[in-house]
């Protein structure tokens, strides 16, 4: 599960954002949308960023994709920074092309006893386009927080950066030939990884395996994603069916995934394509994945990255959540996610849709809003900094302004001066 994530002079932040995912410690909020790490720590199950087009909402899911992005990035790329980064340093800053700064804190290993307690990893990175400046991890054994390594880039005149490390007692993994087997551009996190050291290939699996960020399920990509789900899960075809039916789309009743054999669709468990085979009381039609509707394939991708998450543990985060879909089956969705998941999983979604301000869909600590500030720079701040009255209605009083975060429109008329 995410813990929190800071930012700074990325894409629209200047200063630190952070958006927390820690459960408040309030009784009259719901306790069945929060995960029970341990006695203290409570992490919200569901949760989102809203807020107008063009503030900075998906700025959030960016800098995940950026830290994901360079802690995976293989030695074979000659500088991933500048593939991940390019475009993304904030642009008001008083001095330009400062490195981004990213702190991700997450549960890396479950509560088992005192003994066991659970552990927080804390990964920080700050880089430019061809630098990383600095790197650490460090591990929360319960509240006793200790140091797994850390390297600084020391100031240089020439143009070979070099790096201080330092080393936690508790660090698993060789130590000086990892040390200088990394360069300027690339993570020791992924370095190390690659020679088996125990700590760095359990945080690498983290963000391999555990943070999902999902395309947005309309191109090639999310077709290839639904037909590998189905391939490895081929009980998920019925599963599938029935959470089409559960929301009225009735006509569905097989789904087959297969490849092209000289220019036929032939079934097989490997394949890539997917069809749908609608349907009613005299015929029934084949349908490619590409021709059907956008919520259709909205609605497949969603629903099987759910089904992974209700199976092992997920941090699933979701740009325009909403997109493509009625606002009845968009708080439909997102229940089916808070009662279905009995695992340490997670749903972060992101939106403009204040559908996700119904009473009692998520708690008021679960909410951020986002907008700008005075200087184009991306704020973030939670519902629960507000007071809203036992009979408050959320949604209304936000569009009314109550918490801001609201687009102001003015009058436009098309000028035509080519006339």
């Amino acid at each position: 599960m995410l813990i929190d994530i800071t930012m700074a002079n990325f894409r629209s932040i200047k200063d630190p954002q952070t958006i927390s995912f820690v459960a408040l410690k309030d009784k009259r909020m719901d306790q069945t949308k929060i995960q029970l790490v341990s006695d203290k720590l409570k992490v919200l199950r569901t949760a989102s960023v809203i807020g107008p087009n063009g503030v900075g909402k998906s700025t959030v899911v960016r800098a995940l994709e950026a830290v994901k992005g360079i802690v995976m990035a293989d030695s074979s790329d000659e500088n991933p920074l500048k593939r991940i980064l390019a475009g993304s340093l904030f642009a008001y800053s008083d001095v330009k092309n400062q490195p981004a700064e990213f702190t991700v804190r997450f549960l890396l290993r479950e509560y088992v006893s005192e003994e066991e307690p659970e552990v927080v990893a804390t990964y920080s990175v700050k880089a430019d386009l061809d630098h990383i400046w600095e790197e650490s991890l460090y591990y929360n054994f319960g509240t006793s927080r200790k140091l797994m390594f850390d390297r600084v880039a020391s100031a240089s005149l020439s143009d070979e950066v070099s790096y201080k490390v330092r080393w936690g007692k508790l660090y698993r993994g060789d130590k000086k030939r990892n040390e200088k087997a990394v360069d300027c551009r690339h993570s020791f996190i992924k370095n190390a990884a690659d020679k088996g050291g125990d700590t760095c290939s359990e945080v690498y699996d983290w963000f391999e395996n555990v943070l999902d960020i999902l395309p947005m399920g309309v191109g090639s990509s999310s077709e290839k994603y639904v037909a590998a789900m189905l391939n490895a899960h081929p009980a998920w075809k019925e599963q599938l069916i029935n959470f089409f039916w559960s929301m009225d789309v009735t006509d569905i009743r097989d789904i087959r995934v297969g490849s092209n054999k000289d220019g036929k669709f032939v079934q097989s468990n490997d394949g890539d394509m997917v069809f749908f085979v609608h349907t009613n009381t005299k015929a029934a039609m084949f349908s490619p994945y590409g021709k059907e509707s956008l919520s259709l394939k909205r609605l497949s991708l969603l629903a099987l990255a759910f089904f992974e998450a209700f199976t092992k543990a997920k941090v699933l985060v979701v740009d325009d959540y909403g997109m493509f879909l009625h606002p009845e089956v968009l708080i439909y969705l997102t229940s089916v996610f808070t009662n279905g998941c009995k695992r340490a999983s997670q749903l972060i979604a992101v939106d403009c849709n204040p559908t996700l301000l119904e009473d009692g869909l998520l708690r008021r600590d679960g909410i951020y809003f986002a907008e700008k500030d005075s200087i184009g720079s991306t704020v973030y701040y939670p519902l629960s900094n507000f007071r809203i009255g036992p009979s408050g209605k959320t949604r209304a009083m936000y569009e009314s302004g109550a918490f801001g975060a609201l687009p102001i429109t003015s009058e436009f008329r098309f000028v035509n001066e080519e006339a």
